[in-house]
């Protein structure tokens, strides 16, 4: 059996879901139609990213002193506070 995912949608994208739905056709059938249509079509969903981050004006998800304190924390992290497991 494959491996299954939990997926949590809104109620209005669910009622879209819902409505694409054949009676004897699982959820993950109608994405897999969905998704193989774009996939046909040359979809291109990097198309979107502008659209997405059109709402940040261009400036990233960060302010400076964000971005730098993100950078500090990937350079070094910090140790956990939980004591270290006996092998």
């Amino acid at each position: 059996m494959a491996k299954l995912k939990t997926v949590s949608v809104d109620p209005a994208a669910f009622k879209l879901l819902k409505r694409e739905k054949g009676p004897r056709e699982s959820y993950g059938d109608v994405v897999r139609r969905i998704f193989a249509a774009h996939a046909e079509a040359n979809y291109d969903p990097s198309e979107h990213i502008d659209a997405l981050f059109a709402e940040f004006g261009g400036q990233g998800l960060f302010s400076p002193e964000g971005r730098a304190r993100v950078v500090t924390r990937q350079k070094n992290p910090p140790r956990s506070r939980r004591p270290a497991r006996a092998v």
